[in-house]
């Protein structure tokens, strides 16, 4: 009888990618649990990843080629060869460049994230620039934010120095399970917690102040912040004097949002802000743990964030030990991420509606309308569309994007499963799950980690980065680096680092780099930021060059959706929040993980209790929630985390979708970010027997 054999892996069905033990028996996926002899790891994992067999072994894994059959739109489709797949891939992406330019070709992304260099390699190669990714709709606005005031990439907090954690809408049990363990240490060591969230979640909870705004509202509470920071002499004047650009004009600004109008804006007590401001300013060195899109996802979104990060500037909290610095830790150099730049010879989509998002560069191009250029042909006609996880319901009014799928002259996804977003596709590809590939990771601390192929991938299926390069080849494309095989990009990878591949496969615990970067601070006395002006940016001089043709504002200017918006409010009453992320989901691609789909049978209409009882209604109650742009149907669920006036309901669940009800072209101007968390609906019941709970 064979013995069951310990792999050491990585799960990669969410963004962590947690290292994990896999069990495996007759080569078969027993288990998977949490490795136990990683730092900063306790040997658990969360749900997503406890249900690793149910992904692995899930009956809608795509297992071959496969070519559609029928109609565009019906899901039928026929298996064919690797090699019947890659020749029709380089005929059809061939002649789409031949015939309307390589421009008309879009290389899309979604999830998961590792082989996104490879296929931004691709892209140039190919000579596109349309390399898309999901953070269209994710994480880039929040970086863009950031980038307008520092200029460089996006700087999280020293946590080991930190007297005081401005935690800004990141409920951390939840949308970053791997973390939670480092909160519970934060509050251990005495660290003052100061949590921004519109609900009271379990991260709330332990916090010392907890601050509940409307949702959108945020930019309005860190101006507020601002203002009792700058009143009553906290700020740090010598740093401003020497390293800030604009202050004057923001603190003229930020002087119009005292505590008391702020708190009719927000919903937040007065006196709470007062005491949450000075203890960030008083309390230093102080960091702001950010998330990745809560705060973005609202039509004011980018100077709502540029308003929350603009705090370290005036209180000196930036680059220095406890702040927000870009060296607080030991790291490692690695390439590819962050280091492939986007071909950028040719206007992209996205390039004329908002072009701070390409002068402030991320090298992605901005799809989010990517449907509308696709459909009206304009500023030039999109052909064709090179997907990998591409996963429609990303974007609001997905339906509207399937339409645009459907009307490319050639469509390929790349894919785990037969999704929705399959389903329009001329072609099919099926990948590997993180459990049947190999793959070099890039930690923190400046260590490295090799994940190792548990099971042998199920049917044809291939790794990511293989059908990329093997893409190149068949095009008669060139790229010095992909040209050279996956061990040799692996090591490329690694090269910076003075590792090799095969010390790393040799080390299951990991290894860290020889070559490594020491903490460094303060690091402005040395360099000016890369801002137009050479200092912190308050009033962004990139956002002033479009103050004319697109409206936008230099300083962190405050616009309430509530007022601005168009929608009649007494026909939709509530503020429909989308995407408050539930520990058991991971947007749309594990509601088929039997055990995860269990947790939760229906799309939930989350209410306040004082709301539905004046809608009449119960829990359990089945209910359709409209919104301007469209309805689906749910279950009411009441809940006292958020506030009255507020209806929640989770994004990508195939049986009511939330991103169907908002509007396709309801944006912020600056980074084209939908309004997913600040819409508005109403909520009635249906004349139907309420749900089980």
């Amino acid at each position: 009888m064979s013995e069951t054999k310990i792999v050491k892996t990585a799960c990669g069905i969410c963004g962590p990618c947690c290292q994990a033990d896999a069990y495996v028996k007759d080569k078969v996926l027993v288990s998977v649990e949490g490795s136990r002899n990683v730092k900063g790891q306790s040997g658990g994992l969360c749900a997503k990843g406890m249900a690793a067999k149910q992904y692995v072994y899930n009956k809608e894994r795509l297992l071959y080629p496969m070519k559609r059959a029928g109609k565009k739109g019906e899901g039928k489709f026929t298996r064919i060869t690797w090699d019947e797949a890659y020749d029709i891939i380089a005929e059809n992406l061939l002649k789409v460049r031949d015939t309307y330019g390589a421009r008309s070709t879009v290389f899309y992304t979604g999830y998961p994230k590792w082989y996104r260099p490879a296929l931004l390699r691709l892209a140039n190669a190919y000579g596109s620039p349309n390399y898309c990714t999901e953070s269209s709709t994710c994480f880039q606005a929040a970086a863009l934010a950031w980038r307008s005031i520092y200029g460089n990439h996006i700087c999280g907090p020293d946590l080991v120095h930190a007297r005081t954690v401005l935690l800004w809408s990141s409920n951390l049990y939840h949308s970053n399970t791997a973390m939670s363990g480092m909160y519970q240490g934060l509050k251990k060591r005495g660290v003052k917690i100061i949590d921004v969230d519109s609900r009271r979640t379990v991260t709330a909870n332990d916090a010392d102040i907890h601050l509940q705004p409307v949702p959108g509202t945020d930019g309005a509470l860190a101006l507020s912040m601002a203002h009792v920071i700058i009143e009553e002499g906290l700020c740090d004047k010598a740093f401003i004097d020497n390293y800030v650009y604009g202050f004057e004009e923001y603190r003229e600004y930020a002087g119009r949002y005292t505590p008391e109008k702020a708190a009719v804006i927000t919903g937040v007590d007065a006196g709470l802000i007062r005491k949450a401001a000075r203890m960030y300013a008083e309390n230093g060195p102080s960091g702001i743990l950010f998330s990745a899109s809560p705060i973005v996802h609202h039509t004011n979104g980018v100077q709502n964030y540029r308003a929350v990060f603009s705090l370290p500037a005036i209180t000196g909290n930036y680059d220095v030990e406890g702040g927000n610095c870009p060296m607080a830790g030991i790291t490692s150099p690695c390439n590819e991420f962050g280091k492939v730049r986007r071909y950028e010879k040719e206007e992209a989509i996205g390039q004329r509606d908002f072009p701070v998002w390409f002068d402030l560069s991320c090298d992605e191009a901005q799809c989010t309308r990517l449907a509308d250029y696709i459909m009206k042909e304009e500023p030039y006609p999109v052909k064709a569309l090179f997907g990998m996880g591409l996963n429609h319901h990303m974007w609001p009014q997905p339906e509207y994007v399937e339409q645009a799928l459907m009307k490319l002259d050639f469509y390929v996804n790349v894919e785990l499963f037969m999704s929705d977003s399959c389903k329009a596709a001329d072609l099919v590809l099926p990948a590997c799950t993180s459990y049947e590939r190999e793959e070099v990771h890039c930690l923190k601390g400046g260590r490295f980690f090799f994940s190792n192929k548990a099971v042998e991938p199920l049917g044809e299926s291939e790794n990511d980065i293989e059908i990329i390069m093997e893409v190149l080849k068949r095009m008669g494309l060139r790229d010095e680096v992909l040209e050279k095989g996956y061990d040799n990009y692996m090591q490329y990878i690694l090269e910076p680092s003075g590792l090799t591949l095969k010390e790393l496969k040799d080390s299951p615990e990991g290894l860290q780099g020889r070559h490594l970067r020491m903490p460094s601070f303060k690091n402005y006395e040395k360099e000016a930021f890369r801002t137009p002006s050479g200092k912190i940016e308050l009033k962004s001089l990139v956002l002033e060059r479009y103050k004319d043709s697109h409206g936008y504002e230099g300083l962190p200017v405050y616009r309430d959706y509530r007022k601005e918006t168009a929608v009649d409010r007494e026909r939709y009453p509530f503020i429909l929040n989308t995407g408050c992320r539930r520990p058991q989901y991971f947007h749309s691609r594990v509601y088929r993980v039997p055990w995860l789909d269990a947790l939760q049978p229906s799309p939930l209409i989350e209410m306040h209790p004082l709301d539905a009882e004046k809608c009449g209604l119960k829990e359990g109650d089945t209910v359709i929630i409209r919104s301007p742009a469209g309805a689906v149907t749910g279950m009411a669920a009441c809940n006292i985390n958020g506030d009255p006036g507020v209806v929640y309901m989770y994004h990508g669940d195939g049986r009511g979708d939330a991103n169907e009800l908002i509007d396709k072209d309801y944006l912020d101007p600056i980074s084209g970010f939908p309004g997913y968390k600040s819409y508005f609906c109403n909520v009635e019941k249906m004349e139907e027997q309420p749900h089980e709970l």
